[in-house]
């Protein structure tokens, strides 16, 4: 395990959300604002310790081997758009992100919802349900358009009543396990990470003022894998049709969407420059090498104390 990895195991819990826009919105204008106004507002909260917000292509159901036995397609309308995946460190961190900033501010930034928002729905990973495999990338905290290849996979499991106790939810997490430790072992793999979600709290995101916005039971997800590839791998041969008989037994539907661009606005418990001054400032100081718009003096000059804090954990 690189030490990138470890820092990014360093979180004990994630919220992923995922979900599509108000029919009626231009997609271009809703990534814009979710990119360069709600992101680094977000990134500002106390208690995060890595936050990554990503923008999806349109979902491909061409990605793995032809199978009638697990389906690979969404219908258009119901294709998700993005995602965010919000992390902490432990307990404290998500007790501490729920209060910050006080009551008034919070409904202000919790409005974008109501503004952009038609579905969307917060998944909870627990502990080793949330766990970086590999990352070889050499880019941990990324800004853009990924270099090579990325998917977001999501799993959706067999079973008629998905969360319920019983052999079908531990069957179906065992086989997704074992299909992301597969995988990660591949050559041409060069990041995976694998979320096994728990059922989702709308109570819980009722009580943190959250406007309820959930996906039906039939549309929900119980698993996401964060695929990235080297140029050339041909993505058919990551299941087989042998596996593909074995994986329909727990798993019903895999849709891959294309990870168009991903940007990280905080790593570490500290926000990324993305998450201080914007995307548009930050390809600007790429363009000319302005390392003085980077220096930390001038950052808390500008930003005030959240731009000085300090790393979370060890």
């Amino acid at each position: 395990m690189n030490a990138a990895v470890e820092e990014e195991n360093g979180s004990t819990l994630s919220r992923v959300t995922c979900g599509w826009k108000k029919p009626h919105l231009p997609l271009e204008s809703v990534l814009r604002y979710w990119r360069d106004v709600h992101s680094p507002a977000i990134s500002r909260r106390a208690g995060l310790y890595e936050y990554r917000h990503g923008q999806f292509d349109a979902l491909r159901d061409d990605v793995f081997a032809p199978t009638k036995a697990i389906d690979y397609h969404c219908p258009r309308p119901e294709q998700l758009m993005w995602l965010s995946d919000v992390r902490y460190f432990d307990d404290k961190g998500l007790a501490a992100f729920g209060e910050s900033p006080n009551a008034a501010v919070r409904a202000h930034l919790l409005a974008d919802i109501d503004i952009l928002v038609d579905k969307s729905t917060t998944y909870r990973a627990v502990g080793r349900n949330a766990w970086t495999y590999k990352d070889e990338t050499k880019n941990p905290a990324p800004a853009g358009r990924p270099a090579a290849p990325t998917y977001s996979i999501f799993f959706r499991q067999r079973a008629a009543t998905p969360g319920t106790a019983g052999g079908g939810e531990a069957a179906f997490r065992e086989c997704v396990r074992s299909l992301a430790a597969r995988w990660s072992a591949m050559a041409g793999v060069q990041r995976l990470r694998l979320s096994v979600f728990d059922v989702p709290d709308m109570e819980a995101e009722r009580k943190a003022g959250y406007p309820i916005k959930t996906h039906p039971l039939e549309q929900q997800y119980q698993a996401l894998i964060d695929l990235g590839l080297e140029e050339g791998v041909d993505t058919g041969t990551l299941i087989s049709a042998t596996e593909a008989d074995s994986l329909c037994m727990h798993v019903a539907a895999i849709h891959a969407y294309p990870v168009a661009s991903l940007f990280t606005f905080v790593r570490g418990g500290r926000p990324t420059l993305i998450g201080l001054r914007g995307y548009p400032a930050y390809r600007a100081i790429q363009e000319f090498n302005a390392t003085g718009q980077t220096q930390p003096a001038l950052l808390e000059w500008m930003y005030g104390p959240v731009a000085g804090r300090p790393s979370t954990g060890s």
